[in-house]
């Protein structure tokens, strides 16, 4: 009985730190949490192996970017690595690279997503984006983010994305200075 009373004040005292620490090392904790849940309910699944299957490689890349034209100095690029741990699931690594007239946005963001179906997949991550300021507007620092959300493969070259974004810096600027938000995003390549 002695012993099962020193495990319980373990446990709280445990609790009362994570309860302590800020907010932003809990949403890291929370975040590597789900990764580990993701990580063994992927784990679990079977690949059925028939003699007609083609091997496909686990790790894809794709890209994109446009250069300065002669009217604009802007430059717009992104890129995606995708590991397939197995069938339905998979970690992204994304980046995201704009450049404009006052200033320069870099977003980078890890994603697990898990496919429900062949078309329909559950995404989170986190993401972190950073700007370089070119004229002195005092810029806000670098925003971390948590996102999820689902998306939806309409074709190969085609899918819609239903995203929710929470901030976890406290910020006086635009966005930025909103807990939360949702967006839908569709990218349509050709």
């Amino acid at each position: 009985m002695k012993a099962f009373f020193l495990k319980l004040k373990k446990i709280k005292l445990q609790l009362w730190a994570i309860e302590k620490t800020p907010l932003t090392s809990r949403a890291v904790i929370l975040m590597f949490f789900f990764l580990v849940v993701f990580w063994m309910y992927a784990q679990d699944q079977e690949v059925k192996v028939s003699s007609k299957s083609i091997v496909e490689s686990k790790l894809t890349i794709n890209d994109f970017a446009y250069p300065e034209v002669w009217w604009s100095t802007e430059q717009h690029s992104n890129f995606k690595f995708s590991y397939k741990v197995k069938s339905k699931f998979l970690f992204e690594l994304q980046g995201d690279y704009d450049s404009y007239l006052l200033a320069d946005v870099f977003k980078t963001s890890l994603i697990t997503k898990l496919y429900l179906t062949d078309e329909l997949y559950l995404f989170s991550g986190i993401e972190l984006e950073s700007e370089r300021d070119k004229l002195q507007l005092n810029l806000p620092p670098p925003q971390l983010k948590y996102k999820n959300g689902f998306g939806y493969d309409v074709k190969s070259n085609f899918f819609i994305e239903v995203i929710h974004d929470l901030h976890f810096d406290n910020s006086i600027y635009g966005v930025y200075g909103a807990p939360s938000f949702f967006s839908v995003k569709g990218k349509y390549k050709f």
